[in-house]
């Protein structure tokens, strides 16, 4: 239940040091770490008063349960991720780091995460709500695959209350409470994530899952690939994909009519519109790669290819997950119409921000794997 756009790390002359943190960061995916801090940012803006430490102390929650996740989930996947081209890049895949290693790092995590959700948030409820949030990481990349235990659909609609919860938890934990408004949100993003993991999350690993005996929902609910490429879609996987991002549009759309009723400014009235239009043309988009020439074409050919570039998105990733790029954006906005003016303008530069540096990063890491191979073809010919 996590995104695979990581950046692999196919040095093997790096220092043990430096070669242990490459390698965790590679299994991290801190690139996509964004779609996990942005609740907890959100929910601490909702009280006055988030200062540069908060700020940090947010960013770096969220980012850490998205690299707990991570090696939990590649733990657990790791059978399956051994028979998959795309992931034969992957530290753990290769034996650069032992399981053991990505084990102590998870048990750090959570145990971090835990000690700072009692030590720094505000009442019972909400300490227990943020550890309980660490617990569901867990125990659903688990048991997400699993062939004999409880229903995929079920785990994949937990799984957005695990991305979701933290946004309201943490405004509770900070002494204030997500409004009606908020709340919408909160749901929306929680279909988002079900429509975002039983789609593209399913289907770009549909082979290898289905060879290693794994069981998710595009697996329970019969999706098959086609010789010709592109998937078969039973019309209760189309329901199933399709009735989770209504509810992204539908609740986009509510929180930007409860904020009209109410009444609003110019701004917030351009942000909650813009934000529903999107989250409208979002499902407009997913529907189309359904029903259109070749859906999910590219997707359902990426394990029968090379490894995409490090540093780079696979191919097609605008056509198959632009929509989902669309929903996350749509939520960044009704959140921007929510938040007093400052505080929306200060987490979109965030947002941007970290853009921008994995942007960078990545085109540091092409470079330099460029050069790599220039130096390695001059010392060859040298020979």
């Amino acid at each position: 239940m996590t995104t695979d756009l990581a950046w692999t790390d196919t040095r093997s002359s790096a220092p043990p040091a430096l070669g242990g943190v490459s390698h965790y960061l590679a299994l991290s995916r801190l690139p996509v770490a964004v779609f996990t801090w942005i609740p907890y940012v959100v929910g601490g803006l909702l009280v006055p008063g988030l200062g540069v430490g908060g700020w940090l102390v947010l960013i770096g929650a969220g980012t850490l349960l998205q690299a707990f996740a991570c090696h939990v989930n590649d733990l657990t996947d790791l059978a399956s991720d051994r028979l998959n081209p795309a992931r034969l890049r992957s530290p753990l895949v290769r034996g650069a780091v032992a399981p053991a290693t990505v084990a102590g790092w998870a048990v750090t995590e959570a145990a971090v995460l835990a000690a700072a959700a009692w030590a720094l948030a505000d009442g019972t409820v909400a300490r227990a709500g943020l550890v309980g949030v660490v617990v569901l990481t867990a125990w659903l990349n688990i048991l997400q695959k699993s062939p004999e235990r409880g229903s995929p659909m079920l785990w994949d609609y937990l799984f957005g209350v695990a991305m979701a919860a933290p946004l309201p938890l943490v405004a509770l934990a900070r002494g204030g409470h997500a409004g009606l408004p908020v709340c919408l949100l909160v749901v929306g993003f929680g279909f988002h994530m079900v429509a975002t993991n039983s789609s593209v999350g399913n289907l770009k690993d549909i082979a290898t899952d289905r060879s290693a005996g794994s069981r998710t929902t595009a697996i329970a609910l019969g999706v098959r690939t086609r010789h010709e490429g592109g998937f078969h879609f039973p019309r209760r996987y189309l329901v199933f994909v399709l009735s989770a991002q209504v509810g992204v549009a539908g609740c986009t759309v509510a929180a930007a009519v409860v904020l009209g009723v109410r009444g609003w400014d110019v701004r917030q009235a351009v942000l909650a519109m813009g934000g529903a239009v999107l989250a409208l043309a979002s499902s407009a988009g997913l529907a189309r790669l359904f029903t259109g020439p070749g859906p999910f074409a590219d997707v359902s050919r990426s394990e029968l290819t090379a490894p995409s570039r490090r540093g780079q998105l696979p191919p097609g990733w605008l056509r198959n997950g632009g929509w989902s790029f669309g929903n996350t954006l749509a939520f960044l906005l009704g959140c921007a119409a929510v938040l007093p003016g400052p505080s929306a303008a200060r987490l979109a530069l965030a947002v941007a921000g970290w853009f921008a540096a994995v942007l960078a990063v990545a085109r540091l890491r092409t470079v330099r794997a460029r050069r790599d191979a220039l130096g390695t073809g001059a010392t060859g010919a040298a020979s």
